[in-house]
């Protein structure tokens, strides 16, 4: 009778260790589901929230860029105005320059930020300086607060009320060197040439001309200059004192390609000529552009791209570097103080009728014809670098527009 106590008492202990053996295994399993299942949710929600804030980084970039068109839209308005009230010596006022194109600005707007004080501020100093008579002058300042006073953007529902932020920065590509030229009109050739000599002259750049570069070939100035023509030209032949097959440049490539006989389409396509390589591009890449008419907007070139100007036109010998140097600072000087030159005109007044430049032009009279007709003041096309970020998510949009808003390049990051 013990014995068998015994035997159903042991029958019964192995049922409870294999009952619970099976229970923390249900558990065990039912465990791991439920971690595999909250991570897996985890990473898809986490998934959905950063293509959620891809999207608004993106519309966050692309208000960065529709607020740059308004801008540049609005610049046509602010030049007509100027030719109407300004008879003499009009100031040459760019926008893109004077507004940040910056979502805390259109916080800043929405919100009232500028008070009505400030307002008649802003209208009262855009009239100022006219030459119109004070009673002329008030009564355009009081027109110009009027028609201010019936737009209110704090009025907006849900103006500027927006999370994260987004900047663009307008960089004008009439402030650089044209190398889209027209390759069967001699005179734009020769002209690009004589700028690119001049901008590749200095000794400090002798390192990326005299070394290799990363395919180990050798380019010098006139290389790179022969091989930028060569692309664009219609025909195979090597431009320069080199004859041969333009398209042999590339030859050596692993993946070889030839010289492509048109227009740039991009200035990315610039790095694709011969000679060009990251050490130039880091150098000269943001004095090139491939838009517009090759006429150099002297208001906002950059002072490389000043002198590469400047020594084309002026009488040689060259004036000393030292020299040089003041006649650089004088023109930066100028345009810092007076908002750059009103005309061409101007500038070539500047340079050689004093009071501070009295310099000498190729050519005399024709030399100032010349570099009146290869200058401007004013821009039409600009790339504009937008960027959105929210929640520590970035995008990018780089375009390049003319003035009425009309794109000519569009690229997402």
């Amino acid at each position: 009778m013990t014995d068998e106590r015994l035997t159903t008492r042991e029958a019964l202990s192995g049922r409870k260790g294999v009952a619970l053996i099976m229970v923390l295994t249900v558990v065990t399993i039912l465990t791991v589901i439920s971690v595999e299942f909250q991570y897996e949710s985890r990473v898809y929600l986490q998934t959905v929230a950063n293509f959620r804030d891809r999207q608004r980084a993106y519309y966050l970039a692309k208000s960065g860029v529709e607020f740059t068109r308004l801008i540049l839209y609005l610049q046509s308005t602010v030049d007509r105005l100027i030719r109407q009230y300004w008879k003499n010596n009009p100031p040459n006022i760019q926008l893109w320059q004077m507004i940040p194109i910056d979502s805390d600005l259109a916080r800043a707007v929405a919100g009232g930020m500028f008070s009505a004080q400030d307002q008649e501020s802003l209208f009262e100093g855009t009239v100022a300086g006219q030459g119109l008579k004070e009673d002329e002058e008030e009564s355009v300042a009081e027109k110009n607060m009027q028609q201010m006073q019936t737009v209110s953007f704090a009025q907006g529902e849900g103006f500027g009320e927006f999370e994260g932020h987004f900047h663009a920065e307008v960089i004008d590509e009439e402030s650089k060197i044209n190398v889209n030229i027209r390759p069967n009109n001699y005179k734009e050739v020769n002209t690009m040439k004589a700028t690119l000599e001049s901008l590749f002259t200095p000794e400090m750049y002798n390192p990326v001309f005299e070394n290799p570069d990363k395919d180990g070939q050798y380019h010098d100035r006139q290389e790179i200059i022969s091989a930028i023509i060569d692309w664009i030209d219609p025909d195979n032949t090597r431009t320069g004192f080199e004859s041969g097959d333009e398209s042999s440049r590339y030859d050596f490539l692993d993946d070889t390609y030839p010289s492509k006989n048109h227009l740039f389409d991009s200035l990315d396509e610039l790095q694709l000529v011969a000679g060009i390589d990251d050490r130039f591009w880091r150098l000269f890449g943001d004095q090139f552009t491939v838009y517009r008419t090759g006429r150099i907007n002297i208001n906002t070139a950059q002072i490389e791209v000043l002198r590469a100007l400047l020594e084309q036109y002026l009488l040689k010998p060259l004036p000393a570097e030292q020299e040089m140097q003041r006649i650089l600072d004088a023109i930066l000087d100028f345009r810092l103080q007076n908002s750059g030159f009103w005309n061409e005109d101007a500038f070539v007044s500047f340079l050689t009728e004093g009071p501070e430049l009295i310099l000498e032009l190729e050519n005399g009279p024709q030399g100032k014809t010349a570099l009146r007709s290869a200058i401007t003041v004013q821009s039409g096309v600009f790339t504009v670098k937008a960027s959105g970020d929210i929640n520590g998510v970035m995008r990018e949009i780089r375009v390049v527009m003319t003035k009425d808003g009309h794109l000519l390049y569009y690229r997402e990051n």
